[in-house]
């Protein structure tokens, strides 16, 4: 609450990558993850989960794009994730599309960016986590490139420093992604990774809407992304959206607005790919209903971030306590027995 109605509204009442900049420099300090009260604090136990040989201690995790430059990493994890994903990482160092590029939407708890990679790059970000402990928690690196070699290289360098990757290849933000929307170059492009690295790969899918002509056009995608050896998806980026206060007129939307649409596209692609690949829903989650609708529809494990802006610290404390008490109350053991599960609807 103390966040909600004292912090939030200070944040939001400067340029938003001014009050990201601000949160990277709290979770930097070295006195932040052991003073930290959440890290202390053990998960419930229903909700861990063995998926691909790795364990997770809670279902929800962060999604690419709020550490970029993978800082923060381990301060990240100590908030109560079950896993991280750092970057988006791209070979080399990305400005980023001009400024204004971030806008908060208050009303609808939303946020519309227009960012376009923005990053150190591979060298110094890889350099950076050889100084980190593998061994501390769940680590996925985003990577992306508008050509083959870039995404192969950067896999190549950061193969040992994480747990799997995910490739990018539906950023609204970032012009030539769509190269890999040719199923022959996705096809060739995992093969590829999987030459280089035995860690699980994942491909982020474009988000579409019901019966538009690109719902099939993505759904292909994500039975090829399958058949070529990626073990999961992400399902799916934010949602293209024209925004006249960006410098270049469009951006991608997060936050709530989009949960209904992801339920619905994380069910569909159930459907095409079937029950063995991993499927990890994100976009619009915000709390454990949301979290446990995804997974009835078919998800493995979700991610957030736009959420996280909004309910600040105590985010994924906050969902894995809810969410126990949840599955003890509708007496489900695990968070396998979710799915297939009836979809709770949330009090107005």
């Amino acid at each position: 609450m103390f966040y909600k109605f004292f912090i939030l509204p200070i944040l939001q009442r400067i340029n938003p990558e001014v009050s990201h900049f601000i949160a990277e420099i709290i979770l930097q300090s070295p006195f932040f993850r052991n003073f930290n009260p959440i890290y202390y604090i053990k998960k419930p136990i229903n909700l861990s989960i063995k998926i691909l040989e790795i364990e997770f201690d809670s279902p929800i995790g962060l999604a690419a794009g709020f550490d970029k430059n993978c800082k923060n990493l381990y301060s990240l994890l100590s908030l109560g994730f079950g896993f991280i994903t750092g970057g988006t990482i791209t070979f080399s160092k990305r400005d980023g599309n001009p400024k204004p590029r971030l806008f908060h939407m208050k009303k609808s708890r939303a946020l519309i960016n227009s960012l376009g990679f923005p990053g150190e790059g591979l060298q110094k970000i890889s350099n950076r986590l050889i100084n980190y402990n593998s061994k501390s928690g769940n680590v996925f690196l985003s990577v992306s490139g508008t050509v083959e070699k870039e995404i192969i290289d950067c896999i190549k360098k950061l193969k040992n420093h994480c747990e799997g990757f995910e490739i990018n290849i539906s950023s609204p933000n970032t012009e030539g992604l769509k190269n890999f929307h040719n199923e022959d170059k996705l096809h060739n492009l995992i093969l590829e990774a999987k030459k280089i690295t035995t860690k699980p790969i994942f491909i982020k899918l474009p988000p579409w809407i019901m019966n538009n002509k690109e719902r099939d056009e993505y759904l292909s995608l994500a039975h090829t992304s399958i058949q070529s050896g990626a073990q999961g998806l992400i399902v799916a980026n934010s949602k293209p959206y024209p925004f006249d206060k960006l410098a270049v007129g469009k951006g991608g939307l997060s936050g709530e607005p989009l949960k209904n649409d992801t339920i619905r596209m994380v069910s569909e692609v159930r459907n095409k790919i079937g029950s063995k690949p991993i499927i990890i829903a994100c976009g619009g989650i915000s709390d454990e209903i949301d979290v446990w609708n995804c997974i009835a529809a078919g998800a493995n494990l979700c991610q957030a971030y736009t959420a996280l802006i909004y309910n600040g610290p105590f985010f994924a404390y906050n969902i894995n306590k809810k969410l126990s008490a949840l599955m003890i109350d509708k007496n489900i053991e695990s968070l396998e027995k979710i799915q297939g599960q009836s979809m709770i609807k949330k009090m107005d």
